[in-house]
């Protein structure tokens, strides 16, 4: 059904005659004419008796006009609803993050851009990197931020922001007045492990297959959950891991943990956001991307002040 034949048809009722739609739609009798056989056609109704030069409704006609006038009162909040888009964020913003982002840095970017938006519901999934990036593929999350951007078809995966990597011990260890180890040294210590599909231990595999250690090198002890679940274990004395520095900022500045670079380059990791290739983005996520990317912009400034 044709939205333009609806609009004839109820100016045709309103003016009461063809010669009134036509001057009102500013287009000949003719044009008004056949568009009104046109929409009778399509319905396979006739609409309208015409007696002179005036019309009356059919029986047909008064279901189509009520109709028709719904349909327009729809089209107008539809072009409405469309206009205010440009002037307010509001809807859902559903993320999911690996732990490190997740737990220390989105909640604060989050809590700027609620504040900055109170129509925006904001949901955050702290999961590991594997799952937030399937879910984002199955349309779960509309965006994720994660520690290892894993060549996937259907996603996208954009620079976020960079961490570094530290290797942790606790005080009294033998490491622990020093400030850096090498990635070779890991393989003396009994080496706490973050569960599989975790973004650190995919860097730090990398790191160690670049360094030519070899799996069979390495003194795992135990595999533990995030990043949460292996700090609590080097707090207890139980090994040393490799974890984001942002993790482990409060235990570092109270003593309970020591943070040692890695020597070389050091090891950094980059945070990435992931979307759906093939999905257009609702306004908040764009609104969030934009909003991030100026407030890790000025605290990096600010720190390299």
């Amino acid at each position: 059904m044709d939205l333009r034949q609806l609009h004839t048809f109820r100016m045709v009722v309103e003016r009461g005659s063809f010669s009134g739609a036509a001057e009102e739609l500013d287009i000949s009798q003719p044009a008004v004419s056949f568009q009104i056989r046109a929409l009778e056609e399509s319905v396979g109704h006739r609409l309208l008796d015409r007696s002179g030069r005036r019309v009356a409704l059919t029986e047909a006609g008064e279901v189509a006009y009520r109709f028709t006038k719904r349909m327009m009162s729809l089209e107008m909040e539809f072009e409405r609803e469309l206009q205010e888009l440009g002037d307010r964020i509001a809807g859902p913003l559903v993320l999911g993050s690996s732990t490190g982002p997740g737990e220390l840095v989105l909640p604060r970017l989050l809590g700027r851009f609620a504040a900055a938006h109170p129509a925006v519901v904001v949901r955050l999934a702290v999961l590991d990197t594997q799952t937030v990036c399937d879910r984002v593929l199955e349309e779960e999350l509309e965006l994720g931020v994660v520690g290892a951007a894993r060549p996937q078809r259907g996603l996208v995966f954009e620079p976020f922001m960079r961490d570094e990597l530290v290797a942790i011990v606790p005080p009294g260890h033998r490491f622990a007045d020093r400030e850096r180890i090498t990635i070779a040294e890991l393989t003396t210590e009994p080496l706490l492990v973050q569960q599989e599909g975790s973004g650190v231990r995919a860097v730090v595999e990398q790191a160690l297959r670049d360094s030519g250690v070899r799996d069979r090198d390495l003194n795992v002890s135990m595999e533990l959950g995030l990043q949460q679940s292996v700090k609590a274990a080097v707090l207890d004395g139980f090994g040393v891991t490799v974890i984001s520095r942002l993790a482990v900022e409060r235990e570092v500045a109270d003593g309970s943990l020591v943070a040692l670079s890695l020597e070389g380059e050091g090891l950094a990791r980059q945070f990435w956001l992931v979307r759906h290739a093939g999905r257009t983005q609702r306004r908040a996520a764009r609104a969030f991307t934009e909003f991030a990317a100026r407030e890790l912009a000025a605290e990096s400034a600010a720190l390299a002040e």
